[in-house]
């Protein structure tokens, strides 16, 4: 028997949860160290060796901090219901990326070659680059869902994000390592490392990243029996990204045609980060429209198991259960 003259025990406290990998904010944690190991990089290039160059590991630590932190915020975000695996979409990240960074790649440097550099060349090579590098990003899309079961718009995110979050820091890698060697229009190479690395990797998940989501978001949604099917839906979408794409490359070329080039290239920036944000509007109404369709789906279909639960334990419980459907 309890000695009821003993004190009462302390309430047990409930139990957390344990906790996953860094956390649902470990992104900004990802984001940080890279920051950080990066500014460490350049501070000792710029006060120690007295020469600011694009080492290796300032051009990896500064093109890969905002991509990784989001490809962290991925991973962590995967449930067993969407059937795609930390590795695969690591590959899909890093395999994607690289190949069809290297496939856009090869297609345009012929391309180039052939129109020239002269201004009309340069304004036909960037009207053309939306069609080419969303044709090659949903490429390596489809080759990273290869045996993957859920092909859902849900889905088509996880994958489409992490090829587009490969191929903006891989190309931002490529573009950064190209322009440093040229003439810079930068008052000092320390501004030139930090534009040309940290900048782009901020910029860049606005762009890429965004288009191959939604483009493969509405690939996947199209999907009939586990096979992809390129319907008119899908055909809208991959124009007007590669659309926008174009615009975004061909705004400094033209403006160039009627202004000085320093200011047609402010304002081809500007207009390149306006459409960009505007991207990023429609891919956050898109994908939480998606999750809430997600979401009614499974609730729906917990409620249609209910009555299958109420009904076995009908022998055992006369009265109905307080909140069943039946109510």
């Amino acid at each position: 028997m309890t000695d009821p003259s003993a004190p009462p025990l302390p309430p047990a406290r409930p139990t957390r949860p344990p906790r996953k990998w860094l956390g649902p904010k470990g992104g900004w944690f990802v984001f940080l160290a890279f920051t950080f190991f990066w500014f460490c990089n350049v501070l000792f290039d710029a006060l120690v060796v007295k020469h600011v160059s694009l080492s290796t590991n300032t051009l990896v630590l500064g093109g890969f901090g905002m991509t990784a932190a989001l490809i962290y915020t991925l991973a962590y975000r995967l449930r067993p219901a969407e059937g795609i695996t930390v590795v695969r979409l690591l590959l899909a990240f890093l395999l994607g990326g690289l190949g069809s960074t290297q496939l856009a790649l090869l297609i345009e440097l012929p391309l180039a070659l052939g129109l020239g550099t002269g201004r009309e060349g340069t304004l036909v090579l960037h009207s053309l680059a939306g069609v080419i590098e969303e044709a090659c990003k949903i490429l390596a899309v489809l080759l990273a869902a290869r045996g993957l079961t859920v092909r859902t718009a849900h889905t088509g995110l996880f994958v489409g994000g992490a090829v587009g979050l490969g191929f903006a820091a891989f190309e931002d890698m490529r573009y950064a390592s190209a322009i440093l060697g040229q003439p810079s229009s930068f008052h000092s190479p320390l501004t030139s490392v930090i534009v040309l690395t940290f900048g782009r990797d901020l910029l860049g998940p606005l762009e890429h990243p965004i288009m191959t989501t939604l483009l493969a978001a509405a690939l996947f949604a199209a999907t009939r029996q586990g096979k992809f099917r390129i319907t008119g839906k899908v055909v809208l979408v991959y124009l007007g990204v590669a659309a926008v794409h174009g615009l975004i490359d061909t705004s400094p070329d033209l403006f160039g045609l009627a202004l000085p080039a320093e200011t047609a290239a402010g304002l081809g920036l500007a207009i390149g980060i306006l459409l960009a944000l505007a991207l990023g509007v429609v891919w956050l109404v898109y994908s939480r429209r998606v999750r809430d369709r997600m979401l009614a789906g499974e609730a729906a279909e917990l409620q249609s198991a209910s009555p299958v639960g109420s009904t076995a334990s009908g022998s055992f419980n006369s009265a109905p259960p307080t909140g069943s459907p039946s109510q």
